[in-house]
């Protein structure tokens, strides 16, 4: 049995030449307990040199930007990365040509990323695996986005769905069979999603021994944050580089395990262990209030960890809003949300938090445009240039200049400066667009530039560009590491703020609190949502019988009904 070891918090020291687990719960400190083992590593190790590092692999790019900013100028010798960068970077580039029987044009090999496919690919997959009666390309292309490469019963990697209704295709399914050939083309054109790094830094390494090493000569520590976010694949990526001269070290919390439908479980994190590896645990929670952390003890259901506050800090607010979500969340900020700035609307999915600031049935008819399948090269044109916009509102300029050069890709002159150009131009009339139509848009932004001779002036998408405007349509973009004050559970992970603001869609969701069941993935995306907020946590939810109330009260709760 793995040894266990108690931490009295996140600022202990703990042995550099041992693998280590630490398990830790929301606020304990896991980022300044890898900050600080980092630093004690790089100090005191003998094995690193100028060509050997520690690998600091965290599970998002904004995850990346906070521990580079953590470590300050400490970060000589220190490679901080996502596993997908890391992979990407040390194996699958510099090796991938050593796969045999792989038809990939290794002159096209640039970077990574999930591909949104077109009519053209849509339609040549179709054909090339029979199943031309897959007649609805926005089911079809969400479906191929979300085949994933898993292990199957012999230990070998193919590639299918980890959620059976993922492979919905209107009142079909997708042939399982078809996936392969579904990763093949992609291949043949060029094209590697982030799930193919992984599927090609598996096989990399396990076939050649010699990769193994070399990476171990390179990567003498290799640490991971967020290890309950891990699948099965970057587990057996880590235990083979572990067997020897690695040392590996992983940080989660399994109670945090939301990610089922990418292969993430409690069980790879629970499970995952190599020789002579040492548990650690921390239950403190500097973050939050005791009010808080009593109702965070209740929900996880663990009383093998509870977590509590060594500082005991305390008059934490709980509040039920009861109501439509756009009223409560207008109570929350004229009534509440008084001495803070500090806050963040949050829910399980995007639309959700961001519509408490738009009338619902606005919502709907942008809900209903899907700009990348319709009104063809201009719907896609439109798609990708607002997109870029917002990416290039939250600063993530690399992220906005590619999507630009999407936009005109058939412009054979269209290049780094030209997209640079447009980015600026069209952040400095952000505050017009945004409130303009779709139509207005394009016509005074699109219309005449990069050859582009036509306005929208008639046709069956005229009446709907000038109904729905940049704002309502901004709110169905998904951003990757979303910085907004309104987003997803899913990208709050990590963040922390002295008020959340809960977006329920129904009084069923709030189960998690009067029923709560942690191995339920669910409840652990809520407690996940409960646990971002330090002082207040407000939770809006459209109705709420007696019963309900009731229990909620008795856990501490205020019930406001809004109107």
């Amino acid at each position: 049995m793995a040894k266990q070891v108690r931490l009295n918090s996140s600022g202990d020291f703990i042995n550099i030449e041992q693998h280590f687990k630490l398990v830790a719960g929301p606020g304990a400190g896991k980022t300044r307990f890898l900050i600080n083992h980092l630093s004690n590593v790089r100090s005191n190790s003998k094995r690193l040199g100028k060509n050997k590092k520690i690998g600091c692999i965290t599970y998002t790019n904004s995850g990346v930007n906070t521990i580079i900013e953590r470590l300050n100028d400490s970060s000589n010798n220190i490679e901080v990365s996502t596993i997908h960068s890391f992979l990407y970077k040390h194996v699958v580039k510099p090796y991938l040509w050593v796969l045999k029987d792989l038809n990939f044009p290794f002159d096209k090999l640039d970077g990574h990323e999930e591909p949104k496919h077109g009519f053209t690919f849509l339609t040549e997959f179709k054909s090339k695996t029979k199943q031309g009666y897959l007649t609805d390309e926005k089911e079809l292309g969400k479906a191929l986005n979300k085949v994933r490469w898993m292990f199957n019963e012999n230990k070998e990697l193919q590639p299918g769905f980890y959620k059976v209704h993922h492979k919905k295709v209107g009142k079909y399914f997708l042939k399982e069979e078809s996936c392969l050939k579904y990763k093949e083309l992609c291949w043949e054109k060029g094209i590697m999603s982030h799930d193919d790094v992984l599927y090609f830094g598996y096989q990399l390494l396990k076939e050649n021994k010699s990769i193994r090493e070399v990476i171990r000569a390179k990567f003498p520590y290799i640490f991971i944050d967020e290890f309950q976010d891990t699948n099965p694949i970057q587990s057996e990526i880590l235990k083979m580089l572990g067997e020897k001269e690695t040392i590996i070290g992983v940080i989660g919390d399994p109670a945090q395990s939301i990610y089922s439908f990418q292969g993430a479980s409690i069980e790879s994190f629970s499970e995952f262990t190599l020789e002579e590896m040492v548990t650690y645990t921390i239950t403190d929670n500097r973050r939050s209030a005791n009010e808080i952390i009593a109702l965070a003890n209740h929900v996880r259901s663990d009383t093998e960890f509870e977590q509590y506050n060594p500082d005991n800090k305390s008059n934490g607010k709980l509040k039920i809003l009861v109501g439509n979500s756009l009223k409560a969340y207008s109570r929350y900020m004229e009534s509440y949300n008084q001495d803070t700035s500090d806050w963040c609307v949050i829910s399980y999915r995007n639309k959700d938090a961001k519509n408490v600031t738009m009338d619902s049935s606005k919502e709907k008819q942008a809900a209903d445009l899907d700009l990348f399948y319709e009104d063809n090269e201009r719907g896609r044109m439109i798609y990708f240039i607002l997109s870029a916009l917002e990416y290039g509102v939250q600063m993530q300029v690399k992220e906005a200049l590619k999507l630009l050069k999407k936009a005109y890709r058939k412009v054979e002159a269209y290049d780094e400066r030209e997209a640079i150009s447009d980015l600026k131009w069209l952040l400095d009339n952000y505050s017009d667009i945004y409130e303009a139509s779709l139509k207005e848009f394009y016509n005074q932004y699109i219309y005449g530039r990069h050859g582009v001779k036509q306005k929208v002036q008639r046709g069956k998408y005229k009446e709907i560009y000038e109904r729905t405007t940049f704002k309502e349509f901004s709110y169905m973009i998904n951003i990757i590491d979303d910085v907004s004050l309104y987003k997803t559970i899913h990208k709050v992970k990590g963040e922390e703020y002295n008020d959340v603001f809960l977006v329920l869609t129904n009084e069923k969701e709030l189960d998690f609190i009067t029923s709560p069941d942690i191995k339920k993935e669910d409840n652990r995306v809520y407690y996940v949502a409960i646990t971002r907020t330090m002082m207040n946590l407000f939770i809006n939810v459209p109705s709420l019988d007696k019963e309900k109330e009731k229990q909620l009260e008795a856990l501490g709760f205020s019930v406001e009904r809004v109107v």
